[in-house]
Protein backbone atom coordinates (compact mmCIF):
# COMPACT_ATOMS: atom_id res chain seq x y z
CA UNK A 1 0.00 0.00 0.00
CA UNK A 2 2.89 2.54 0.51
CA UNK A 3 3.92 2.80 -3.29
CA UNK A 4 0.29 3.59 -3.62
CA UNK A 5 0.38 6.37 -1.31
CA UNK A 6 3.35 7.90 -2.42
CA UNK A 7 2.14 7.92 -6.21
CA UNK A 8 -1.39 9.67 -4.84
CA UNK A 9 1.10 12.34 -2.90
CA UNK A 10 3.07 12.88 -5.76
CA UNK A 11 -0.26 13.11 -8.07
CA UNK A 12 -1.40 15.45 -5.35
CA UNK A 13 1.02 17.66 -5.29
CA UNK A 14 1.71 17.87 -9.45
CA UNK A 15 -2.28 18.74 -8.97
CA UNK A 16 -1.10 21.93 -7.04
CA UNK A 17 -2.46 21.37 -3.69
CA UNK A 18 0.16 22.29 -0.78
CA UNK A 19 2.41 19.63 1.16
CA UNK A 20 0.58 19.73 4.32
CA UNK A 21 -3.32 19.50 3.21
CA UNK A 22 -1.70 16.65 0.79
CA UNK A 23 -0.41 14.84 3.58
CA UNK A 24 -2.85 15.32 6.26
CA UNK A 25 -5.79 14.29 3.67
CA UNK A 26 -4.22 11.12 2.05
CA UNK A 27 -2.88 10.31 5.86
CA UNK A 28 -6.94 10.06 6.93
CA UNK A 29 -7.81 8.62 3.07
CA UNK A 30 -5.30 5.91 3.36
CA UNK A 31 -6.11 5.20 7.34
CA UNK A 32 -10.21 5.06 6.63
CA UNK A 33 -8.97 2.45 3.64
CA UNK A 34 -6.56 0.56 6.29
CA UNK A 35 -9.04 -0.11 8.64
CA UNK A 36 -11.55 -1.22 5.69
CA UNK A 37 -9.15 -3.63 4.74
CA UNK A 38 -8.56 -4.79 8.05
CA UNK A 39 -4.50 -3.72 8.62
CA UNK A 40 -5.10 -2.13 11.26
CA UNK A 41 -7.84 -1.12 13.64
CA UNK A 42 -10.07 1.57 14.63
CA UNK A 43 -8.30 2.05 18.14
CA UNK A 44 -5.04 4.01 16.69
CA UNK A 45 -7.20 6.96 15.01
CA UNK A 46 -8.15 7.90 19.17
CA UNK A 47 -4.50 8.46 20.15
CA UNK A 48 -4.83 11.38 16.89
CA UNK A 49 -5.78 14.29 19.01
CA UNK A 50 -3.28 13.28 21.55
CA UNK A 51 -0.62 13.26 18.90
CA UNK A 52 -1.92 16.51 17.43
CA UNK A 53 -1.71 18.01 20.53
CA UNK A 54 1.90 16.88 21.64
CA UNK A 55 2.76 18.52 18.10
CA UNK A 56 1.41 22.29 19.51
CA UNK A 57 2.31 21.69 22.55
CA UNK A 58 6.33 21.47 22.05
CA UNK A 59 7.74 24.85 22.52
CA UNK A 60 10.94 23.82 20.44
CA UNK A 61 8.76 23.77 17.52
CA UNK A 62 6.97 27.05 18.18
CA UNK A 63 10.48 29.11 16.67
CA UNK A 64 9.56 28.07 13.43
CA UNK A 65 6.54 30.76 12.64
CA UNK A 66 8.23 33.06 14.63
CA UNK A 67 10.88 32.56 12.17
CA UNK A 68 9.21 32.64 8.72
CA UNK A 69 7.40 35.86 10.02
CA UNK A 70 10.49 37.65 11.03
CA UNK A 71 11.77 36.82 7.92
CA UNK A 72 8.88 37.93 5.93
CA UNK A 73 8.72 41.32 7.63
CA UNK A 74 12.29 41.76 7.20
CA UNK A 75 11.79 41.19 3.47
CA UNK A 76 8.66 43.62 2.90
CA UNK A 77 10.31 46.49 5.40
CA UNK A 78 13.45 46.84 2.99
CA UNK A 79 15.55 45.61 5.94
CA UNK A 80 16.79 43.08 4.23
CA UNK A 81 18.42 44.33 0.96
CA UNK A 82 19.69 47.29 3.31
CA UNK A 83 21.57 44.23 5.66
CA UNK A 84 22.86 42.59 2.84
CA UNK A 85 24.32 45.69 1.38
Amino acid sequence: MAPIMFVSLIFFLLLGYPVAFSLSALGLLYAIVGIELGLFTPNLMQALPNRLYGVIENETLLAIPFFTFMGLILERSGMAEDLLD
